[in-house]
């Protein structure tokens, strides 16, 4: 007689219990969806960031001269040193892949083979190059960068005309860098860079 008063109430139990299971897992899995869907939204935003940037990138390195714009910049999207590999670029040979120096020098960035390897002949392989040497320099001059750059344009004991050189890239940079963080990408206007920023419309 006891068995069979007790299973209703057993079955009853392990029903609510069953219940109270199912509801904690929804809870669960909604959470961890919503986990998901607020890192999708964040990434979303990155990129949209990222895009926004690049494209102001693209409009500067375009005022400078550079031929295929879109194409220099995808080529240094990643690098944390993108701004000072751009203005380099500009500098060597307007982000001409396909460049060739009087000295043997090849590529966008103007890279001797003799004294760092073979030149790639893709953006993506050349900016990776260069920016690996800038990276080596930067390391043997101790951070640097005027000193770093002189080596770079003219080796380790470089001329006058080197720090001049590394002087007119950092401060090409430094336009660069106001560009990406301070203006508006509508009010920004190619060739217009220095009169809207500085009053004057001299490019570097």
């Amino acid at each position: 007689m006891r068995k069979k008063y007790y299973q209703p109430l057993t079955t009853a139990v392990l029903g609510v219990y069953s219940i109270v299971a199912v509801v904690i897992a929804g809870g669960l899995v909604g959470a961890e969806v919503g986990v998901h869907a607020g890192i999708w939204r964040k990434t979303v935003k990155n990129r949209d960031v990222l895009d926004s940037i690049n494209e102001q990138r693209a409009k500067f390195v375009a005022a400078h001269g550079v031929a295929n714009p879109a194409a220099l910049v995808a080529s240094v999207r990643h690098s944390p040193m993108a701004n000072l590999l751009l203005s380099v670029a500009i500098e060597e040979s307007r982000g001409d892949p396909v460049a060739v120096g009087s000295a043997g020098e090849q590529g966008a960035w103007q890279v001797k083979a003799a004294n760092w390897g073979a030149v790639p002949k893709d953006l993506h392989g050349q900016a990776g190059q260069a920016e690996r040497i800038i990276s080596d320099l930067l390391i043997r001059c101790n951070g640097n960068k005027v000193k770093a750059l002189a080596w770079y344009n003219g080796g380790t004991t470089p001329p006058d005309r080197s720090y001049h050189y590394a002087e007119r890239i950092l401060k090409r940079e430094g336009r660069l860098h106001v560009v990406v963080n301070s203006l508006p990408l509508k009010t920004y206007k190619p060739g217009h860079v220095e009169s809207e920023l500085f009053g004057d419309s001299q490019l570097l």
